[in-house]
């Protein structure tokens, strides 16, 4: 009957639940991350097909203000990623976005975003989600590599969706205008 897949539902919405106890809204700050990513593995490995506690670890527990809970959470999300990229791509482009704003690491970010992007073609995802990679080079000043980036894509003939390659088109010339920029004013700043 499937157990296996009814006792993870079954697991996953009593965890989901464990916040609110008698009457008691317990504050995620309070929820320890260690165990609470413990759960979400061993409830994972009980259905492995389904996306929910990957759901409920970008969706619900990503919104503590904690850094070091936040992390967590982020490495449960990149390490599950990898178990099934086909299920899981848009969760990782969850954590790579939450990476960067809320927490403020682009490193970690863009680790996320490459993962993404390297995926082969027989993972399905949207454009969106492989581009995600060249808008946070562009966040860190990496024009070179977020050009090349683009140049090879837009070479590889890999994109056929005509708003696709407008969007690279005008997001090639967006950083080479920054590169520009960014290579005069250094070479400014030394002449001066």
């Amino acid at each position: 009957m499937g157990s296996e897949q009814l006792l993870s539902y079954l697991l996953v919405i009593r965890l989901q639940l464990h916040d609110n106890q008698a009457g008691k809204h317990i504050r995620y700050s309070r929820l320890d991350y260690e165990r609470l990513v413990d759960w979400l593995d061993q409830i994972h490995r009980l259905n492995t097909q389904s996306e929910y506690t990957m759901l409920l670890a970008s969706r619900v527990y990503s919104q503590t203000r904690d850094r070091d809970r936040l992390r967590i959470i982020l490495e449960y999300i990149d390490r599950t990623f990898m178990q099934n990229p086909q299920l899981h791509w848009r969760r990782l482009a969850e954590a790579s976005v939450i990476a960067k704003h809320q927490l403020g690491d682009l490193q970690l970010a863009l680790q996320m975003a490459d993962k993404l992007s390297s995926q082969p073609a027989s993972v399905e995802m949207p454009r969106w989600a492989r581009d995600i990679q060249f808008i946070l080079l562009g966040d860190m000043n990496e024009f070179e590599t977020a050009i090349a980036i683009i140049v090879a894509l837009l070479q590889s003939d890999a994109v056929n969706d005509p708003d696709e390659l407008r969007f690279l088109q005008e997001k090639l010339l967006y950083f080479q205008q920054k590169l520009s920029e960014f290579q005069h004013n250094n070479t400014s700043d030394t002449v001066n």
